[in-house]
């Protein structure tokens, strides 16, 4: 018998072109969960913004599971690094209601967000030029979620 997420997961893993754009696609979710969240909170509404909290936390802790530790990159220790410390602001807004809590997680997603959005452009633009070095689809090869 299959679990529901598992199969949710592979109904959207087999429609998107990459891992690189489903990181995209976690990380918009984020913020918008985030968006959720606060306005739970500014509504009064605790069972909206704990929905929305604890679905974030989720999506930023498997965000960090995916990391890969092994490739000894600096860049991988700062974004585990980040997400545990967003983790940390997720549960003081959650127990605290606090939302410039929840507006500085929202910020700080997006970033990551348009960070990866734009290395994704610019792996596209690079594939674009040089399509002999390039994988399957279309991207080169090295760029990952755990990147």
């Amino acid at each position: 018998m299959a679990y529901a997420g598992y199969s949710a997961y592979s109904r959207i893993a087999n429609t998107i072109d990459s891992k690189e754009i489903m990181l995209i696609k976690l990380l918009e979710g984020t913020v918008r969960h985030i968006q959720s969240a606060r306005r739970g909170l500014e509504a009064g509404d605790p069972k909206i913004k704990g929905e929305n909290i604890c679905s974030a936390v989720a999506i930023i802790a498997e965000l960090d599971n995916a990391l890969d530790r092994d490739m000894g990159i600096k860049l991988v220790e700062n974004l585990s690094a980040l997400y545990r410390y967003i983790l940390e602001r997720l549960t003081i807004a959650n127990l605290k209601n606090d939302d410039s809590a929840l507006q500085e997680v929202e910020k700080l997603m997006a970033t990551i967000r348009d960070g990866f959005q734009g290395a994704l452009a610019q792996q596209q633009k690079a594939s674009a030029a040089s399509p002999a070095f390039s994988d399957a689809s279309g991207l080169k090869k090295g760029f990952s979620i755990a990147a």
